[in-house]
């Protein structure tokens, strides 16, 4: 992060105390988070859960934003991987909740990314979701939050992810959804980056998903669940409403069910 935002984070942080925001990863509270995200017509056109730009989200200290302290609370509330031995894959990881997993006594972490050298803390290994180097059968879950959209052939990353869950296990598979879409929308001869922002929402996104991503999910192998901490009061609303969280934002959790 470039220096004067450093210092535009601190000066934030300062004339922001308070309680009424909190952040998971640094514990610090404040009266309001700062505003975060991308810009884009169509975001706001979809209706889209994951994406766009947001108001009050990111937390001026550590810069963790609200899907990374939804997956915090998703581990911490609605599994049991800080309880009994887990084999976790995380692909590209987000780094705040990578950190978190890898300190649990019971979690065996792996990180796999295609930019091992952005992720040197996690020991990561050379990792391209397309064809993913690993056993049928290696792990217990798999974390893959905001990679499927950027990939050529989501399709095969899907099925690559299916083969390496153990049976009973599963993954977290959080894109930006588009929920006012029912059918994703993919061009392959958009070139120029104006194209792809306009169509996607991000340069360096090769699709925007609607409600069809289950089928796709469902196509793979998946039985998919979609858990939001609102609808199913992971939580009291007011402590929801302190970790910030989008109300809108589902986790979407796809099993590898036992054969």
């Amino acid at each position: 992060m470039k220096t004067s935002k450093k210092i535009r984070n601190k000066i934030f942080a300062l004339i922001n105390p308070g309680k009424k925001v909190y952040c998971l990863y640094c514990k610090k509270t404040y009266r309001k988070f700062l505003h975060e995200g991308v810009k884009a017509k169509v975001f706001k056109t979809y209706t889209v859960a994951g994406g766009g730009y947001k108001k009050n989200v990111q937390c001026p200290n550590c810069y963790s934003v609200d899907r990374s302290r939804l997956l915090y609370l998703f581990f911490q509330l609605r599994t049991e991987v800080f309880q009994k031995k887990t084999h976790i894959l995380h692909i590209s990881p987000n780094k705040e909740i990578a950190k978190v997993l890898c300190e649990g006594k019971t979690i065996s972490h792996v990180c796999g990314t295609i930019e091992p050298e952005q992720y040197m803390e996690f020991n990561p290994v050379y990792l391209d979701v397309q064809k993913i180097g690993f056993e049928d059968h290696t792990f217990d879950v798999l974390i893959c939050c905001h990679v499927i959209e950027h990939v050529d052939h989501d399709d095969v990353a899907m099925r690559e992810i299916h083969r390496v869950l153990k049976p009973g296990g599963f993954a977290i598979l959080q894109v930006p959804l588009a929920l006012n879409l029912e059918k994703t929308l993919e061009d392959k001869t958009l070139k120029t980056d104006k194209e792809r922002k306009r169509a996607f929402g991000q340069v360096d996104h090769n699709r925007l998903y609607g409600l069809d991503y289950f089928d796709k999910l469902k196509n793979a192998g998946f039985r998919v669940v979609r858990d939001n901490p609102f609808q199913n009061k992971w939580l009291s609303k007011e402590e929801l409403e302190r970790h910030r969280l989008d109300p809108i934002e589902d986790v979407i959790i796809a099993y590898k069910d036992q054969a």
